[in-house]
């Protein structure tokens, strides 16, 4: 195990110790937010015939300022055995086959009708309005790339090449183990010495972020019968995050614990502020988080290494971006490890990002920071920044950016 390891080093331990993803199959109408694990190809031309864009006439582009015959007519899901000829021309609504013969689509706003003939524009342009066969791809042609997140459109796109199933990367079960004797669940009214629980839901909130569909949420005491249990009924979580009892005092039992299950530690401690005490272990196909119990670090510790680790899990990218912004408002700080500040990034006027502390009190704060959306950077030492200095920083929510 290594001990004090700067966030560098941290982030990439986690990373080693991701597994290859597995793949399962998934049927299309459910797969919105997974991951493709495999590549699509076009199976088909698309679009498969010509088809008119514009609701008009299909025409002949000599024909062109003349007055021709409307001799039939095409619309959408419906083939038409009717020919554009020279001096003909045939109605066609939008998305409909284009029939034999037609060199151009002219709208109806831009003709004048007289009983069966119809005034065309001058001046048509072959090939106007009509969307050929192969036009948006051609069969073969390569879709959607492995790893790519099944949007909405991607979704439309599989659907519309008749693929009623897709191969997806796994998603981790995770295990959310809030621990402590003063927690009680939000809905309770806490005596004195009591809080409410809002790691537990916080933490479970940013793994169905991150992606993630079966999360379970337990609390545990402050006692080995107890943490033993809990760890218990995870036991088939490949994720388990545990927040508070990972530092010095007499009742931090989460470290022992772990590793009685057979998890090997990885680490214990980071350079940072905040999250120093975070721990991790892993064991074969899992990974387990030991996050400090105060808010701020709870929060700051998932977004910095537990939601790489998922996404990396999932098939997705894993690296924490790094992004420039100005400040808006001067700003002070000082620290022996490498500060992590939650601040809040908007684009200014110019493009430029604007980044603006808030008034936050301590890692325990989550109060004052609930409009953050970036942890800014900053290297141990002191700082004095003004207005308009530039300040490194990352999106709390990678999808963000």
């Amino acid at each position: 195990m290594e001990k004090s390891v700067s966030p560098e080093r941290a982030l990439e331990l986690v990373l080693q110790h991701v597994p290859a993803p597995g793949r399962s199959a998934c049927p299309v109408e459910q797969a919105l937010g997974r991951v493709l694990a495999e590549q699509v190809l076009a199976p088909v031309d698309y679009p498969a015939f010509d088809r008119a864009m514009m609701d008009g006439f299909a025409v002949r582009a000599t024909d062109a300022g003349t007055s021709v015959i409307v001799a039939g007519e095409a619309s959408a899901g419906h083939a038409t055995r009717s020919v554009v000829e020279p001096g003909r021309c045939v109605e066609i609504m939008t998305g409909a086959p284009c029939p034999a013969g037609t060199e151009a689509v002219v709208p109806v706003e831009n003709t004048t009708r007289e009983g069966d003939r119809v005034r065309l524009p001058d001046g048509i342009r072959p090939g106007r309005h009509v969307q050929t066969r192969g036009q948006i791809c051609t069969q073969g042609a390569r879709i959607l790339e492995p790893s790519t997140l099944i949007t909405p459109l991607a979704l439309g796109v599989l659907v519309s090449f008749g693929r009623s199933e897709v191969s997806v990367y796994d998603r981790p079960r995770v295990g959310v183990i809030s621990t402590g004797d003063e927690l009680v669940e939000g809905a309770a009214d806490p005596r004195l010495g009591q809080i409410r629980d809002s790691n537990g839901p916080m933490l479970a909130a940013l793994a169905r972020e991150a992606g993630v569909a079966d999360v379970r949420r337990l609390h545990a005491l402050d006692t080995q019968q107890s943490l033993d249990q809990t760890l218990a009924a995870v036991r088939d979580c490949e994720v388990v995050v545990l927040t508070g009892g990972v530092s010095m005092g007499r009742y931090d039992l989460v470290p022992r614990m772990v590793q009685a299950t057979g998890a090997e530690p990885v680490f214990h401690k980071v350079t940072q502020q905040p999250g120093k005490p975070l721990f991790v272990a892993a064991g074969p196909g899992r990974l387990i988080f030991g996050l400090p119990g105060n808010s701020r670090s709870t929060h700051f510790c998932f977004v910095r290494y537990v939601a790489p680790a998922l996404r990396r899990w999932m098939g997705r990218q894993a690296s924490v971006g790094s992004w420039r912004g100005r400040l808006t408002e001067p700003y002070r700080c000082k620290s022996d490890r490498t500060l992590f500040v939650p601040m809040r990034a908007d684009p200014g006027p110019d493009g430029t990002m604007q980044v603006s502390p808030f008034d936050e009190r301590g890692s325990a704060d989550i109060y004052n920071i609930a409009r953050a959306n970036v942890y800014a950077r900053f290297e141990p030492g002191e700082h004095a920044l003004e207005t308009g200095d530039e300040v490194t920083f990352a999106w709390m929510n990678e999808g963000h950016g």
